[in-house]
């Protein structure tokens, strides 16, 4: 296991954003991150899916990812996706595979894949997204 190559922070190029509940959050592709794992573990892990549960407006999934003797578990979920005119699910298949890639992500992270997007602090010159009702930075 290649600890520094894991831990290594993704390129600018490499981050991308989208809106979440408190502004705008930066994320890597679920692709990326297997390239991660792949280049760090040589490809030797696997990840499955332990269990899943299909609710009302959501999907939510446990997975695990293995890697030799280090086992990492986590839950990944997404929004089930609907028709607009008719409210219908349009594929509960794909709204398992994104909560499972999320799954994966956050089991990566654990292995220390990707944890500069999660600091407080700036990393690369990039401000972390005000919080809500938090104070203003001082200089």
């Amino acid at each position: 296991m290649k600890r520094e190559l894991l831990e290594k922070p993704f390129t600018p190029a490499q981050i991308r954003q989208r809106k979440g509940r408190n502004g705008m959050l930066d994320y890597v592709e679920g692709h990326t991150v297997i390239q991660r794992l792949n280049e760090a573990l040589e490809g030797e892990w696997s990840f499955e899916i332990m269990h899943h549960e299909v609710r009302e407006e959501e999907v939510l999934v446990v997975g695990k990812l293995s890697a030799g003797p280090v086992v990492k578990m986590a839950f990944g979920g997404s929004q089930v996706t609907r028709e607009r005119e008719s409210g219908g699910v349009v594929s509960l298949g794909d709204d398992l595979k994104a909560a499972a890639t999320d799954a994966l992500k956050k089991c990566a992270t654990f292995l220390g894949v990707g944890l500069p997007l999660y600091a407080d602090k700036p990393i690369g010159g990039r401000a972390p997204a005000p919080r809500p009702g938090a104070p203003a930075p001082t200089r």
